[in-house]
């Protein structure tokens, strides 16, 4: 389903099939959101981290 099916339900007043729309369009970007984070957190694993070490006057 389609946010434009989503609207014409919701103009129908057919509030049913509207709920089942907004589910499976949220559902959709829900999905497509955890992809996009799966792989930007798949690109960083085995990658170092950059630790910024500060040193403080006793230590010099």
């Amino acid at each position: 389903m389609t946010i434009e099916e989503l609207i014409n339900n919701v103009v129908k007043g057919d509030t049913i099939g509207a709920g089942k729309a907004f589910d499976t369009v949220i559902g959709q970007k829900m999905q497509a959101a955890f992809d996009a984070k799966k792989i930007e957190i798949a690109s960083k694993i085995g990658k170092p981290t950059e630790v910024e070490v500060e040193v403080t006057a006793e230590e010099e």
